[in-house]
């Protein structure tokens, strides 16, 4: 099966990194920036390439004469400020500044642009640097954990959402750095951040799982907050952050109230796994004997059993269900039967699968077919991406497709079919599509401008769609 994001990042993050030594090494003082603090600034240009950006967040008692944590963020998108909002007022608690880079992004060699980045960061804000910290979404996460490895013992810690380790990645050594790791129930990475999770902790290494209601995006407000704070703790714990007792106690018994409540309520699985956590962090700094016991007692019951084996069933029907899909995806790329015929194999088997989420009774049973089904639609989509980026245009047309087939409801496919077609002059499938794309909500009138339909300015059809895009788009702006 492809990776979703395919390029070597531990390699990458190797080259960015090597060339000049561990990013915990002493620094050069900084130089006076002009940049304000307490205000998000969505594009600061690199002084040694200003073609390169980032999203900027100084807290606003930010002063150079002292050191401040670093929160590093990579979005999939290239979209910088996105991380640099979700996490501005958890960075103004905690005192982090915040950089979002602006291009580093899926499907382009990174490495450049972390070393450039990682240049300018340091030679301008004061950093402390025994606490650099990455974030990344999906793809983004994936080049947060590569750099981490790859920087052994440099970084702090690494906040995962919606994604682990890089593709081929051994498990890190415990000591490498902390992990904070957290997806959405329906996200279809899920199953390889419950897996990563759990095997982190038996390697013994500082780990803390939290998942959010969603789909595959990044970690809502409350989740980003609950994340610097752990790291906050984490700080404390090794001696590179004050000790705050009223911090740590409070900390403390927010956890345990979350993890009581989840064993209350019946949720046995998550609550053993909170209570491991918490005994992590907290052995050396309160008495844990009762959770302790409260753990042991838990990891010996026939609930606990139980919830193991239902969590692998679901996820066994998660990877049952994304395999079958991506089974007949496959038959499209390797053109093992005629395309249309594969097109209707796979209508016939999303039917089915549809039909068995409709009917499913149980929560956890339709969960993991609604992940099975994203994880395939991501894999039809992002093996189009790469098509498309390697100007293979058939084969992107023909995996749109069969996205359009996985996904029927969802506008973003039925665009990329029209964005091939476009490529390959094929004038009345790129307005079939588009409509069918306007149809399902497409609400970025920016997405038309692109290049590729040039030729279609003056086209009548073409214009009207571009009417009930915008049109979308106002109603979005105005719910």
């Amino acid at each position: 099966m492809k990776t979703f994001w395919r390029f070597q990042i531990v390699l990458i993050a190797l080259t960015a990194f090597a060339a000049s030594g561990a990013m915990a090494q002493a620094q050069n003082s900084p130089t006076t920036t002009s940049m304000p603090a307490g205000t998000v600034q969505p594009s600061v240009k690199l002084l040694a390439n200003a073609s390169n950006s980032y999203a900027l967040y100084l807290p606003s008692h930010y002063s150079p004469q002292k050191r401040w944590p670093l929160l590093l963020a990579f979005d999939p998108g290239g979209v910088g400020i996105e991380p640099v909002k979700l996490f501005q007022p958890a960075a103004e608690k905690y005192g982090f500044i915040l950089v979002g880079s602006n291009n580093s992004r899926n499907f382009v060699d990174p490495s450049a642009t972390i070393r450039l980045l990682w240049q300018d960061i340091k030679s301008r804000y004061a950093i402390d640097p025994r606490r650099i910290y990455l974030t990344g979404f999906s793809g983004g996460s994936r080049v947060a954990a590569a750099v981490a490895i790859s920087c052994k013992n440099c970084i702090a810690g690494v906040i995962s959402c919606g994604a682990g380790l890089p593709t081929g990645a051994n498990l890190p050594p415990a000591e490498t750095t902390d992990w904070f790791l957290t997806a959405g129930t329906l996200d279809f990475n899920y199953a390889e951040i419950i897996r990563l999770a759990d095997a982190l902790d038996a390697n013994h290494a500082a780990t803390h799982l939290v998942f959010f209601d969603g789909p595959h995006h990044w970690m809502p407000p409350a989740v980003a907050e609950e994340a610097l704070a752990w790291m906050q703790l984490r700080a404390m714990i090794k001696g590179i952050a004050p000790m705050d007792k009223n911090f740590v106690e409070s900390e403390f018994n927010q956890r345990v109230a979350i993890a009581t409540a989840l064993q209350k309520s019946g949720n046995v699985l998550a609550a053993f796994r909170d209570y491991r956590q918490i005994i992590h962090d907290f052995a050396a700094l309160r008495d844990i004997k009762g959770i302790q016991a409260e753990q042991a007692q838990l990891a010996e019951s026939s609930e606990l059993k139980r919830a193991r084996k239902n969590e692998q069933a679901a996820l066994d029907l998660q990877d049952k269900t994304s395999s079958s899909i991506v089974t007949l995806t496959n038959a499209i790329i390797n053109k093992e039967k005629a395309p249309g015929i594969l097109y209707q194999e796979l209508e016939a088997l999303m039917i089915q699968i549809q039909h068995d989420r409709e009917t499913e009774q149980e929560s956890a049973r339709r969960d993991a077919l609604t992940r099975g089904i994203a994880g395939a639609f991501a894999y039809a989509r992002e093996s189009g991406s790469e098509d498309l980026l390697k100007k293979d245009d058939s084969q992107a047309r023909d995996l749109f497709k069969a996205a359009a087939i996985i996904r029927p409801d969802a506008p973003w496919p039925h665009y990329l079919v029209a964005l091939a077609a476009a490529r390959m002059g094929e004038i009345k499938q790129v307005l079939e599509e588009l409509g069918k794309s306007a149809d399902h909500g497409l609400n970025n009138p920016e997405l038309l401008q692109d290049h590729d339909f040039d030729k279609l300015r003056e086209n009548g059809t073409f214009k009207e769609i571009t009417a009930r895009v915008a049109k979308n788009a106002a109603a979005q702006h105005e719910n």
